[in-house]
């Protein structure tokens, strides 16, 4: 039997920002720490990814409604960014 994932996760915290590598450590509501590569939308970007890097607003990264924002309106569901990190993490540990 499949298990079934619980949506409706929030990043509470950005503990570590690597705007050269286009990584960022996130703390979640439940306690869990991860961290994220965004490389395949930063290394070629388009639209609002583009707009990110020509104003050099990667740093510039928060925290809106639990979702992880930049100032030019670019946001990334928190419940994507944890699988993303989940999935990382168990291609590393096989």
């Amino acid at each position: 039997m499949k298990k079934i994932k619980k949506l409706g996760l929030k990043i509470v915290m950005i503990k570590k920002i690597d705007a050269e590598n286009y990584r960022i450590k996130l703390c979640f509501n439940d306690g869990f720490v991860g961290e994220v590569s965004l490389v395949k939308f930063f290394d070629s970007p388009k639209g609002l990814a583009a707009e990110i890097l020509r104003g050099s607003m990667f740093n510039k990264c928060f925290i809106e409604s639990g979702a992880l924002a930049w100032p030019n309106g670019l946001e990334f569901c928190p419940d994507a960014i944890r699988l993303w990190i989940e999935e990382k993490t168990k291609s590393l540990a096989a």
